[in-house]
């Protein structure tokens, strides 16, 4: 019995996983393309390969974990048609927010968040009762749990702020807006950031100083709206490096002969939105 019960699960967790695979890749593929190169559909190749030698090899564990591996992302996203999609394709009812729901009764129970975990899971699981309908009560005590621990958390610690300089450059006759962020943590030695805007107002492009005791860097990403990356980078803080929009689909990077680049892509996409890089060097 335990031997057919063990095979009943294997094929549950083999489809399932394809299917949750699948509904990646419908999803997130083409998101962020780099030279040609799309790093998200070769990550979920690989997974579908790895989940068929996992039920080959009839290893249930790994593919319940390679199932919670792939759901993670789902469940911080808060994602509520995953469960209705995998229903829908595979005839399984599989319920991402179950363990996320019984972690957060628990803490209810104990009326405190004890720890990091404790906090991420609170955080995730209000906003996904706030996504579901009556749950305002849910929402309220959570709410509740959070203010409590960030009180408790401001007592017990000193604060530690970092002030970091942003110069945000728009489209409108280039002027500029300088913000001054606090953020709590570790105070780095440099954090200068500076953000030039497409004419469309739709993508950004970084320029970002970094250093802390250990080490440095300087270099330039892009964001999309539904996706981000690094296009050029070097070691050591490098004012020099500067980029900018010639056009809405071309960023210019400013660099030196003198530097040696660790990234330095020629084009990126995501979806349909394709940006060529061309490079400046003095």
């Amino acid at each position: 019995m335990a031997k057919e019960q063990k095979q009943l699960d294997l094929e549950k967790y083999h489809t399932v996983v394809l299917a949750t695979i699948d509904y990646l890749r419908e999803r997130f593929e083409r998101s962020f393309v780099f030279d040609g190169i799309d790093s998200v559909a070769e990550y979920y190749h690989e997974q579908k390969i790895q989940a068929e030698k996992n039920f080959k090899q009839r290893r249930l564990d790994r593919l319940q974990k390679r199932l919670t591996s792939l759901t993670k992302g789902l469940q911080h996203k808060v994602d509520l048609n995953f469960s209705t999609y995998i229903q829908e394709k595979t005839g399984y009812e599989v319920d991402i927010f179950d363990d996320l729901r019984k972690h957060t009764e628990v803490i209810i129970a104990k009326d405190k968040i004890s720890d990091q975990q404790d906090l991420n899971n609170v955080s995730n699981a209000l906003q996904w009762y706030k996504q579901i309908p009556n749950e305002e009560e849910k929402v309220k005590k959570l709410n509740e749990l959070l203010v409590k621990y960030s009180e408790d958390q401001s007592i017990s610690k000193p604060r530690n702020i970092t002030v970091i300089k942003r110069v945000v450059t728009k489209p409108d006759g280039g002027s500029e807006e300088v913000r001054l962020t606090e953020t709590s943590g570790p105070k780095p030695k440099r954090f200068e950031e500076e953000i030039q805007i497409s004419p469309d107002g739709k993508r950004r492009v970084r320029t970002t100083q970094w250093a802390d005791k250990h080490s440095a860097s300087t270099y330039v990403s892009i964001d999309f709206p539904t996706a981000n990356g690094p296009i050029y980078g070097t070691s050591g803080i490098n004012p020099i490096i500067k980029a900018w929009w010639k056009d809405n689909s071309t960023i210019v990077i400013e660099t030196s002969k003198e530097l040696t680049a660790n990234t330095q892509l020629r084009e990126v996409s995501s979806f349909d939105d394709l940006i060529s890089i061309e490079y400046v060097e003095r």
